[in-house]
């Protein structure tokens, strides 16, 4: 470690500073889970909510449980391939990530009330889905760039004086300062240069890694009124995983510059859990038609991050002691915080024709406005998120998704096909705004009195814009996303 402020780093080794900033970007992250459940339900589109049966109805409608007239269980392990092709500065460079994973455990319980009742009877039981992965990997490369990240470093740090920057609790100009990537250009002023010298441009080459996923359990019950009328409601508890590591990679080609090239990498894992309620009901209007509504509540959850970060510098000329590259660590951080994500409802229809097949829509509205961030229950972080809450109401809408599925049979052999459109959550007027997430499924099944095997495929795509830093010193990276599935579920009936 090199001397120029060792008294910064013995304060910062006692005490705990919080520079990792949670924002509206980490309550989108977390609300933005989509219809899970079986090979089935995934092959339909996700448009579950009016046809039951299937423990996709844990994530749709919990109405749905009623139909079934026989007690179940069945899983469902599916293999990802996450592909992101990011596009910086007009250098296009592509990631891929590929996981295996459990997507849906359930167990279905029915019981038969007596003939005489009105009510056929009900269903309980539990259903464990994957509703959100994180596991992708992201590479973006940009070719003489005019800016670096050195120079939002440099306008976070003035006005600071150079002893005190480890104190600012929503930066880590230090690590540059003590990495020698910023200097003192005036210490009456407190202001700061980089080091990169000015007109010199810069190679930069950022990449992401992310694991982890949003899975829920949920305890449901549903019962059925004369075969006409279903209704439903579950308890979900929710588990929460993202790790996420960042390195932006800045290399300098300019002769008149001593430092040749920086790193700085961020670190963060966030976890905890949360809870959320669904009711449903779903009324058979007529023989062949089928209409459903339910209402998701939010989920409250209870997170906490922890974080670090690291900056190294590369200089041409050795310093006294030979040097020609520093490496600082920040202490590592943690932070408590709660986050309550929107409340969606669920319009639903279904045609059945017959034992023939079957045609479904879905229909959601989501209004990512509700979402907010509010301080730790445990009162150890008081934070209030005032700004963060404001750039919610400022930065998201209202959405209108829209799913569709269809099944049809022959025999024992059932042949399915689906697609889904989920808007973007950026307001029309924010430069992140992306497209839709779109997505195409298909999928095949074989069904006897007993048991039951499916089969299914997953195309999934839509397009992202973020900033490597601040977005009034570099161009948005735009970032198109796709996932690739292959799922297969069992099911055994008693």
């Amino acid at each position: 470690m090199n001397t120029k402020t060792v008294a910064t780093f013995i304060l910062l080794a006692i005490t705990s500073i919080q520079v990792f900033s949670q924002n509206e970007e980490d309550a989108l992250r977390l609300s933005n889970t989509l219809p899970g459940g079986t090979a089935r339900s995934w092959a339909l589109g996700g448009a579950m909510g009016a046809v039951g049966a299937d423990p996709g109805s844990a994530t749709t409608n919990p109405a749905g449980f009623g139909l079934y007239n026989t007690s179940e269980v069945s899983f469902t392990p599916q293999f990802e391939v996450n592909t992101a092709k990011s596009l910086y500065y007009g250098t296009s460079t592509t990631a891929t990530d590929n996981r295996f994973s459990f997507n849906n455990l359930s167990l279905m319980l029915s019981y038969p009330s007596s003939k005489e009742s009105d009510w056929r009877g009900g269903i309980f039981g539990v259903s464990f889905d994957r509703q959100a992965s994180y596991h992708f990997d992201e590479h973006a490369v940009g070719k003489s760039i005019s800016s670096s990240l050195l120079d939002k470093f440099v306008n976070e740090a003035n006005g600071t004086p150079p002893g005190s920057l480890a104190d600012l609790t929503s930066s880590n100009a230090y690590l540059a300062y003590e990495g020698y990537g910023i200097n003192p250009l005036d210490t009456n002023s407190n202001s700061y240069y980089s080091a990169i010298p000015q007109g010199a441009t810069t190679d930069q080459d950022q990449r992401i890694t992310g694991a982890g996923r949003v899975n829920t359990t949920s305890f449901f019950y549903a019962a059925n009124y004369k075969d006409r009328f279903y209704i439903g409601g579950s308890l979900g508890i929710a588990g929460v995983r993202y790790e996420r590591e960042t390195t932006h990679g800045e290399t300098v080609s300019d002769t008149t510059s001593d430092i040749n090239q920086l790193a700085y990498t961020e670190r963060l894992l966030t976890s905890g859990s949360g809870i959320d309620l669904k009711f449903g009901v779903i009324g058979r209007v007529a023989d062949n038609l089928r209409l459903g509504l339910a209402f998701h509540s939010p989920t409250w959850l209870q997170l906490s991050d922890s974080y670090n970060y690291t900056m190294t510098t590369g200089f041409n000329t050795p310093d006294a002691n030979g040097n020609k590259s520093y490496s600082n660590d920040s202490p590592d951080g943690s932070f408590n915080y709660r986050v309550r994500t929107p409340w969606h409802v669920l319009a639903s229809a279904a045609y059945v024709a017959g034992k023939h097949g079957l045609v479904s829509v879905d229909y959601e509205y989501t209004d990512f406005r509700q979402m907010k961030l509010n301080k730790s229950l445990d009162g150890l972080d008081d934070y209030s998120f005032g700004k963060e809450n404001t750039a919610v109401q400022d930065d998201f809408r209202g959405v209108h998704s829209l799913s569709v599925g269809t099944e049809w049979r022959s025999g024992n052999w059932y042949f399915r096909g689906g697609a889904g459109i989920w808007p973007n959550a950026y307001a029309d007027i924010d430069p992140r705004q992306g497209t839709a997430y779109m997505r195409y499924s298909g999928g095949i099944g074989y069904r006897t009195q007993h048991i039951s095997l499916d089969l299914t495929g997953v195309y999934g795509t839509g397009e992202m814009n973020y900033y490597q830093y601040d977005p009034a010193l570099v161009q948005a990276t735009n970032v198109t996303r796709t996932d690739t599935r292959g799922m297969v579920t069992f099911a055994y009936r008693p």
